[in-house]
Protein backbone atom coordinates (compact mmCIF):
# COMPACT_ATOMS: atom_id res chain seq x y z
CA UNK A 1 0.00 0.00 0.00
CA UNK A 2 1.65 3.14 -0.57
CA UNK A 3 2.19 6.59 1.53
CA UNK A 4 -1.10 8.05 -0.19
CA UNK A 5 -3.24 4.81 0.63
CA UNK A 6 -1.94 4.32 4.26
CA UNK A 7 -2.67 8.39 4.81
CA UNK A 8 -6.37 7.60 3.58
CA UNK A 9 -7.10 4.50 5.06
CA UNK A 10 -6.01 6.44 8.58
CA UNK A 11 -8.22 9.19 8.27
CA UNK A 12 -11.15 5.96 7.42
CA UNK A 13 -10.11 4.32 11.03
CA UNK A 14 -9.77 7.87 12.55
CA UNK A 15 -13.46 9.29 11.49
CA UNK A 16 -14.80 5.46 12.32
CA UNK A 17 -13.43 6.07 15.93
CA UNK A 18 -15.27 9.26 16.07
CA UNK A 19 -18.38 7.48 14.95
CA UNK A 20 -18.01 5.01 17.50
CA UNK A 21 -17.64 7.01 20.32
CA UNK A 22 -20.73 9.09 19.64
CA UNK A 23 -18.77 12.01 18.36
CA UNK A 24 -19.73 12.71 14.96
CA UNK A 25 -21.46 15.58 13.84
CA UNK A 26 -24.04 15.29 10.85
CA UNK A 27 -25.32 18.05 9.01
CA UNK A 28 -28.73 19.31 9.87
CA UNK A 29 -29.86 20.34 5.83
CA UNK A 30 -32.46 23.10 6.45
CA UNK A 31 -34.74 23.53 2.91
CA UNK A 32 -36.71 26.29 4.32
CA UNK A 33 -35.50 29.62 5.01
CA UNK A 34 -34.51 30.86 8.23
CA UNK A 35 -36.57 31.89 11.20
CA UNK A 36 -38.29 30.44 14.42
CA UNK A 37 -40.08 27.42 12.38
CA UNK A 38 -37.60 25.54 9.75
CA UNK A 39 -37.82 22.25 7.55
CA UNK A 40 -35.60 20.02 7.99
CA UNK A 41 -34.44 16.61 5.43
CA UNK A 42 -32.93 13.83 6.66
CA UNK A 43 -30.17 11.92 4.75
CA UNK A 44 -32.93 9.42 3.63
CA UNK A 45 -35.41 12.34 2.09
CA UNK A 46 -37.63 12.47 5.33
CA UNK A 47 -38.73 16.05 6.05
CA UNK A 48 -39.58 17.18 9.41
CA UNK A 49 -41.02 20.44 10.67
CA UNK A 50 -39.44 22.01 13.68
CA UNK A 51 -39.16 24.82 16.55
CA UNK A 52 -35.40 26.22 15.57
CA UNK A 53 -33.56 26.98 18.89
CA UNK A 54 -30.10 26.67 17.76
CA UNK A 55 -29.75 29.62 15.46
CA UNK A 56 -27.74 33.19 15.38
CA UNK A 57 -30.77 35.09 13.61
CA UNK A 58 -31.94 36.37 16.75
CA UNK A 59 -34.10 38.78 15.34
CA UNK A 60 -35.54 36.88 12.50
CA UNK A 61 -33.64 39.38 9.81
CA UNK A 62 -31.88 36.93 7.56
CA UNK A 63 -35.41 36.04 5.89
CA UNK A 64 -37.25 39.40 6.29
CA UNK A 65 -38.98 40.79 3.27
CA UNK A 66 -37.29 44.44 3.04
CA UNK A 67 -33.85 42.75 3.78
CA UNK A 68 -34.20 40.26 0.83
CA UNK A 69 -35.38 42.88 -1.20
CA UNK A 70 -32.06 45.23 -0.55
CA UNK A 71 -30.17 41.97 -1.09
CA UNK A 72 -31.62 41.86 -4.89
CA UNK A 73 -31.71 45.60 -5.46
CA UNK A 74 -28.07 45.32 -4.99
CA UNK A 75 -27.54 42.47 -7.09
CA UNK A 76 -29.25 44.65 -9.54
CA UNK A 77 -27.44 47.73 -9.50
CA UNK A 78 -23.89 46.00 -8.23
CA UNK A 79 -23.71 42.51 -9.82
CA UNK A 80 -22.53 39.47 -7.93
CA UNK A 81 -18.64 39.43 -7.23
CA UNK A 82 -15.88 41.98 -6.63
CA UNK A 83 -13.48 40.90 -8.98
CA UNK A 84 -10.79 42.43 -7.06
CA UNK A 85 -9.46 42.61 -3.39
CA UNK A 86 -10.65 45.91 -1.97
CA UNK A 87 -6.88 47.76 -1.85
CA UNK A 88 -6.66 47.11 -5.53
CA UNK A 89 -10.16 47.58 -7.31
CA UNK A 90 -12.88 45.60 -5.06
CA UNK A 91 -14.40 48.92 -2.85
CA UNK A 92 -17.28 49.83 -4.26
CA UNK A 93 -20.05 52.79 -2.77
CA UNK A 94 -21.86 50.27 -0.96
CA UNK A 95 -18.82 49.37 1.16
CA UNK A 96 -18.01 52.61 1.97
CA UNK A 97 -22.31 53.28 2.51
CA UNK A 98 -22.47 50.33 4.87
CA UNK A 99 -19.14 51.45 7.04
CA UNK A 100 -20.47 55.08 7.20
CA UNK A 101 -23.72 53.56 8.29
CA UNK A 102 -22.49 51.16 11.24
CA UNK A 103 -20.23 53.73 12.49
CA UNK A 104 -22.93 55.90 13.11
CA UNK A 105 -24.92 53.14 14.93
CA UNK A 106 -22.45 51.79 16.85
CA UNK A 107 -20.76 55.79 17.91
CA UNK A 108 -17.58 55.08 16.28
CA UNK A 109 -15.45 57.41 14.36
CA UNK A 110 -15.03 54.74 11.67
CA UNK A 111 -15.84 50.87 10.23
CA UNK A 112 -13.94 48.57 8.40
CA UNK A 113 -15.54 46.02 7.05
CA UNK A 114 -14.03 42.16 6.98
CA UNK A 115 -15.50 38.78 5.48
CA UNK A 116 -16.07 37.43 8.78
CA UNK A 117 -15.94 38.70 12.78
CA UNK A 118 -13.09 36.22 13.01
CA UNK A 119 -11.24 38.10 10.53
CA UNK A 120 -11.75 41.16 12.23
CA UNK A 121 -10.20 39.56 15.78
CA UNK A 122 -7.51 37.93 13.92
CA UNK A 123 -6.64 41.10 12.02
CA UNK A 124 -7.06 43.74 14.71
CA UNK A 125 -4.31 43.13 17.19
CA UNK A 126 -0.86 42.79 15.64
CA UNK A 127 -1.31 46.24 13.56
CA UNK A 128 -1.67 48.29 16.73
CA UNK A 129 0.37 46.53 19.67
CA UNK A 130 4.04 45.83 19.54
CA UNK A 131 6.46 44.15 22.02
CA UNK A 132 6.15 47.37 24.30
CA UNK A 133 2.28 47.05 24.94
CA UNK A 134 0.23 44.77 26.78
CA UNK A 135 -2.87 43.23 25.83
CA UNK A 136 -5.52 42.06 28.56
CA UNK A 137 -8.04 39.37 28.06
CA UNK A 138 -10.80 37.85 29.64
CA UNK A 139 -10.47 34.13 30.70
CA UNK A 140 -13.34 33.26 28.37
CA UNK A 141 -12.85 35.21 25.80
CA UNK A 142 -13.55 33.63 22.32
CA UNK A 143 -11.43 31.88 20.32
CA UNK A 144 -10.88 34.46 17.67
CA UNK A 145 -10.05 37.30 20.11
CA UNK A 146 -7.34 34.42 21.52
CA UNK A 147 -6.34 33.52 18.18
CA UNK A 148 -5.61 37.48 17.00
CA UNK A 149 -4.19 38.20 19.74
CA UNK A 150 -1.27 35.12 19.68
CA UNK A 151 -0.18 37.02 16.46
CA UNK A 152 0.70 40.12 17.79
CA UNK A 153 4.06 40.62 20.22
CA UNK A 154 2.50 42.60 23.06
CA UNK A 155 2.74 41.14 26.61
CA UNK A 156 -0.61 39.22 27.29
CA UNK A 157 -2.53 38.91 30.56
CA UNK A 158 -5.52 37.09 31.39
CA UNK A 159 -8.17 37.85 34.61
CA UNK A 160 -10.83 35.60 35.80
CA UNK A 161 -14.73 35.91 33.69
CA UNK A 162 -16.05 38.92 34.60
CA UNK A 163 -13.82 39.85 37.84
CA UNK A 164 -13.04 43.51 38.15
CA UNK A 165 -10.56 43.11 40.67
CA UNK A 166 -8.42 40.44 38.73
CA UNK A 167 -8.50 43.14 35.98
CA UNK A 168 -7.27 45.61 37.99
CA UNK A 169 -4.79 43.19 39.22
CA UNK A 170 -4.22 42.96 35.36
CA UNK A 171 -3.72 46.47 34.84
CA UNK A 172 -1.87 47.04 38.00
CA UNK A 173 1.23 44.61 36.23
CA UNK A 174 0.88 45.89 33.12
CA UNK A 175 2.48 49.39 34.65
CA UNK A 176 4.35 47.72 36.66
CA UNK A 177 6.08 45.64 33.75
CA UNK A 178 6.01 48.96 31.99
CA UNK A 179 3.84 48.87 28.96
CA UNK A 180 3.68 51.96 26.52
CA UNK A 181 -0.23 50.96 25.64
CA UNK A 182 -2.59 49.00 27.50
CA UNK A 183 -5.79 47.45 25.35
CA UNK A 184 -8.12 45.34 27.50
CA UNK A 185 -10.49 43.26 25.23
CA UNK A 186 -13.16 41.27 26.47
CA UNK A 187 -16.60 39.70 24.83
CA UNK A 188 -19.86 42.03 25.29
CA UNK A 189 -21.81 39.43 25.55
CA UNK A 190 -20.29 36.01 26.46
CA UNK A 191 -21.45 32.78 23.79
CA UNK A 192 -21.37 30.12 25.68
CA UNK A 193 -22.77 30.64 29.20
CA UNK A 194 -24.58 34.24 28.56
CA UNK A 195 -23.12 36.71 31.22
CA UNK A 196 -22.51 40.35 30.15
CA UNK A 197 -18.91 42.45 30.33
CA UNK A 198 -19.29 44.88 32.84
CA UNK A 199 -17.97 47.86 30.80
CA UNK A 200 -19.30 50.54 33.18
CA UNK A 201 -16.83 49.06 35.89
CA UNK A 202 -13.89 48.10 33.05
CA UNK A 203 -14.24 51.96 31.43
CA UNK A 204 -13.89 53.18 34.65
CA UNK A 205 -10.45 50.97 35.43
CA UNK A 206 -9.48 51.55 32.12
CA UNK A 207 -9.84 55.23 32.54
CA UNK A 208 -7.83 55.01 35.80
CA UNK A 209 -4.76 53.17 34.57
CA UNK A 210 -4.75 54.75 30.90
CA UNK A 211 -5.51 51.89 29.14
CA UNK A 212 -7.32 51.26 25.75
CA UNK A 213 -11.29 49.33 25.76
CA UNK A 214 -11.84 47.36 22.92
CA UNK A 215 -15.11 45.07 22.44
CA UNK A 216 -16.32 41.94 20.67
CA UNK A 217 -20.22 42.67 19.85
CA UNK A 218 -20.67 39.27 17.69
CA UNK A 219 -23.78 38.32 20.24
CA UNK A 220 -25.21 41.81 20.99
CA UNK A 221 -25.05 43.92 18.45
CA UNK A 222 -28.74 44.29 16.98
CA UNK A 223 -30.65 43.62 20.10
CA UNK A 224 -29.03 44.15 23.02
CA UNK A 225 -29.04 47.89 24.87
CA UNK A 226 -32.41 50.12 24.66
CA UNK A 227 -31.61 50.49 20.69
CA UNK A 228 -30.32 47.52 19.77
CA UNK A 229 -26.90 49.39 19.78
CA UNK A 230 -24.57 46.39 21.87
CA UNK A 231 -23.33 46.06 25.46
CA UNK A 232 -21.87 49.63 25.59
CA UNK A 233 -25.12 51.18 25.03
CA UNK A 234 -26.75 48.43 27.81
CA UNK A 235 -24.04 49.49 30.20
CA UNK A 236 -23.91 53.14 29.92
CA UNK A 237 -21.05 53.81 27.99
CA UNK A 238 -22.15 54.21 24.54
CA UNK A 239 -19.62 56.14 22.85
CA UNK A 240 -17.10 55.31 25.06
CA UNK A 241 -15.53 52.41 23.69
CA UNK A 242 -12.22 52.31 21.80
CA UNK A 243 -12.46 49.22 19.94
CA UNK A 244 -15.34 47.18 18.43
CA UNK A 245 -15.65 44.03 16.11
CA UNK A 246 -18.83 42.65 15.74
CA UNK A 247 -20.61 40.16 13.03
CA UNK A 248 -23.55 41.49 10.16
CA UNK A 249 -24.18 37.49 10.31
CA UNK A 250 -26.36 37.22 13.89
CA UNK A 251 -28.66 39.85 14.44
CA UNK A 252 -28.59 42.16 11.69
CA UNK A 253 -29.50 39.30 9.11
CA UNK A 254 -26.62 39.21 7.08
CA UNK A 255 -25.36 35.64 5.42
CA UNK A 256 -21.77 36.87 6.36
CA UNK A 257 -19.46 39.77 7.29
CA UNK A 258 -17.83 41.23 9.81
CA UNK A 259 -16.24 44.67 11.14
Amino acid sequence: MSKQQDFYSHLAQELQGIRDAGLYKGERIIATPQGAHIRTVAPDGTTRDVLNLCANNYLGLSSHPDVVAAAHEALRTHGYGLSSVRFICGTQDLHKTLEARLSRFLGTEDTILYAAAFDANGGLFEPLLGEQDAVISDELNHASIIDGIRLCKAKRYRYKHNDMADLERCLQQAASDGARFTLVFTDGVFSMDGTIARLDTMRALCDTYGALLGIDECHASGFVGATGRGTHEYRGVFGKIDIITGTLGKALGGASGGF
